[in-house]
C-alpha cells in the first residue's frame, strides 16, 4: 500500500548527501561512543510554516507537510536517479518498494488479451461504488478457495476500492474518531501510519515484540501499551503475513490479538495483502511428481557454490508458522474483526491500485459503502479483474507459479547473504526479508545514505517505526521479487558499500 509521494526535490531533504554512485567519505567511528540516533525532522516540532502571501493551507495539511515519511523520502530520491540497464546504468536500483516484477510477461499477456480488456459502452458509464456484483462475487470465491474462511464469504462481505491504503483510511473514518489510536505490533509497515493518520487522523501505538521472536507479542505487552496510551485506543491493526519481516503469525498469536481485543472492547483489522504470496507453504503443497522442495530452489553456479555455507542465525527468528487467514479461525468476535486484501502484491498489479475490505459486519459494511464513492475503481479495471478471476484454472496456476518464482529468488538472495556473512530473519512469505547490517558500525540513517550513494535503495528500520535502540536499528528490508540479473547487481552494490565503509574505518 504505497503512499502517494509529494514532489519534494532532493535539495530539501534533511541530512542530504550528494547522491553519486560510489562517492564515499571516510566514516568516523568510535565503538565506545557509538549511539543510534533518531532522524531529525526538517523543522522544529509543533511549528508550522505559514506563507505570508499566496495559498493558505489547513492546519491538517500543514501538520502533514511537517511530518517526515521515510518510505516517501526513499522513493523520491530513487525517482530522481532511477536505474535503467541502458539509459542510466549507474542509477539507483529500487529494492525498497514491495513490487513483484517476476511475472510481467504472464500478466501483460493476460491483460492485453482482447477477450480480457475490451472496453464496452457500458463501461463508459459509472459503475457501482463498491465494485460490481460480479467482481465482488469472484473475489469472494477466490478468497474462499485459498483463505478457507470459517464462514464462507460472499459479495456482501466485500468492498472494492482504489488500493488498500485508501481502504484502510475508510476503516479509519467509520471505526475511529479523529484523535483515536490503534495498537500495532512493531516494527510495522510504515504505510499504516500515513494511510490512516493523514486522512482519518488516527494514530499508531507500537507494541514491542518479544526479544527472541519478532512475531511474538505477549498479552502483557498489549496491556502495557493500552495502559500507557495517551489517546483513546479503539483497535488493533496487524499485517499477516507480516511486513517488514516477511513471515506469518501463528494461529495462536492471531487468537491472542482477537481475544485481547474482545476483552477490552476493541476491534481488529488484519491486512492479508500478501496472503497468496506465502511461497513456503504454497510451493511445499504443490510439489510436482518426481520432484522435491529443493528442486524449486535456485541452482545457478553461484548458489551451488555457496549453498553449503551456514547462515548466521538471527536472535529474533522465533518459530516459523504456516499462513493462517484470520477468517479461518473460530473468531471470538467476528462482527468486530475486519480484513484487507488486494491485487497489488499477489497478482503483481501495484499500478492498477485495487484493494478489498472484508467484513462480516453488516453495520460496518453499510458505513463503508456509504462513503466508498471516494475510492471506487474504473469500470474497465473492474471488468478486467472479473475476466481474470473467472478463469479459475489460469488464476490458480498463476498463484502457484508466482510462488515458485518467489521461492527461487528468495533462495538465491539468502545463499548470497550467507556467503557474505550477513544475518537476516528467515522468511516464508511476501517479497522481502529483514537483514541485519550492524556490521557497518555506523548510524542507520548515514548507512542508508551511503547505500543510496552506492546505487541501491533498501528500506531502513526507521521507515517501519522501529524502537530507538541499538538492537532494533540498523536492520533493513530488502525486496527480492526482481529478475536475477538486477538482484545480483543490487547485491554487488550492497557488498561494495559495506566493504568501502570497512576500509575507510580501518584506514582513517
Amino acid at each position: 500500500m504505497p503512499i502517494a509521494t509529494a514532489l519534494e526535490p532532493v535539495s530539501v531533504i534533511s541530512n542530504k548527501r550528494n547522491l553519486k554512485y560510489n562517492n564515499f567519505e571516510k566514516v568516523p567511528y568510535n565503538n565506545e561512543n557509538f549511539k543510534v540516533t533518531t532522524i531529525k525532522n526538517n523543522s522544529k516540532k509543533g511549528k508550522y510554516f505559514t506563507p505570508l502571501n499566496g495559498p493558505k493551507l489547513s492546519k491538517r495539511a500543514l501538520e502533514i507537510q511537517n511530518e517526515e515519511f521515510l518510505l516517501s523520502k526513499g522513493i523520491i530520491i530513487v525517482r530522481n536517479n532511477k536505474y535503467h540497464p541502458e539509459s542510466n546504468p549507474n542509477g539507483i536500483i529500487n529494492l525498497g518498494t514491495a513490487e513483484n516484477k517476476l511475472n510481467n510477461v504472464e500478466m501483460l499477456s493476460k491483460i492485453n488479451d482482447p477477450k480480457i480488456s475490451t472496453v464496452t459502452a457500458e463501461q463508459l458509464l459509472y459503475g457501482p461504488n463498491p465494485g460490481s456484483d460480479r467482481l465482488r462475487e469472484e473475489i469472494a470465491k477466490l478468497l474462499n478457495r485459498h483463505f478457507n474462511p470459517k464462514v464462507l464469504l460472499n459479495k456482501e462481505n466485500i468492498c472494492v476500492g482504489n488500493g488498500c491504503g485508501p481502504l484502510l483510511n475508510l476503516y479509519g473514518e467509520v471505526l475511529f474518531d479523529a484523535g483515536d489510536a490503534f495498537l500495532v505490533p512493531g516494527p510495522f509497515y510504515g504505510g499504516f501510519e500515513a494511510d490512516i493518520k493523514y486522512g482519518a487522523r488516527v494514530y499508531p501505538i507500537p507494541v514491542q515484540h518479544e526479544e527472541d521472536d519478532c512475531l511474538k507479542v505477549s498479552e502483557e505487552s498489549l496491556e502495557k501499551a493500552l495502559r500507557n496510551a495517551n489517546r483513546p485506543v479503539k483497535g488493533i491493526i496487524i499485517a499477516n503475513p507480516n511486513n517488514p519481516f516477511g513471515r506469518c503469525y501463528s494461529a495462536e498469536q492471531l487468537l491472542l490479538f482477537c481475544n485481547f481485543a474482545k476483552s477490552h472492547g476493541l476491534f481488529v483489522i488484519c491486512d492479508e495483502i500478501y496472503g497468496l504470496s506465502t511461497w513456503k507453504d504454497i510451493v511445499s503443497e504443490n510439489i510436482e511428481e518426481g520432484k522435491s522442495i529443493e528442486d524449486y530452489e535456485c541452482h545457478c553456479s553461484e548458489c551451488e557454490h555457496s549453498k553449503s555455507i551456514k547462515r548466521i542465525e538471527s536472535n529474533i527468528d522465533g518459530e516459523s508458522n504456516k499462513f493462517t487467514s484470520i477468517f479461518s479461525l473460530d473468531l471470538p468476535d467476528p462482527e468486530n474483526t475486519h480484513g484487507l486484501w488486494g491485487f497489488s502484491k499477489d497478482f503483481c498489479l501495484n499500478g492498477l491500485r485495487i484493494g478489498v475490505t472484508i467484513s462480516y459486519s453488516k453495520t460496518v459494511m453499510a458505513a463503508i459503502q456509504k462513503i466508498c464513492f471516494l475510492t471506487c475503481i474504473p469500470t474497465n479495471i473492474d471488468n478486467i479483474l472479473v475476466n481474470i478471476l473467472s478463469d479459475e484454472e489460469w488464476t490458480d496456476n498463476f498463484i502457484i507459479n508466482n510462488n515458485r518464482k518467489l521461492y527461487k529468488s528468495y533462495s538465491h538472495l539468502t545463499n548470497s547473504l550467507n556467503a557474505h556473512g550477513i544475518p537476516y530473519v528467515k522468511g516464508d512469505s511476501g517479497f522481502f526479508i529483514y537483514i541485519d547490517l550492524h556490521q557497518a558500525k555506523i548510524d542507520e540513517y548515514d548507512l542508508w545514505m551511503k547505500l543510496l550513494e552506492g546505487g541501491i535503495y533498501i528500506s531502513p528500520s526507521q521507515a517501519f517505526f522501529s524502537k530507538d535502540s541499538y538492537s532494533e536499528r540498523n536492520w533493513f528490508r530488502i525486496c527480492f521479487a526482481v529478475e536475477q540479473k538486477e538482484l545480483d547487481l543490487s547485491l554487488e552494490r550492497l557488498y561494495k558499500v559495506l566493504e568501502t565503509i570497512k576500509y575507510n574505518q580501518q584506514n582513517k
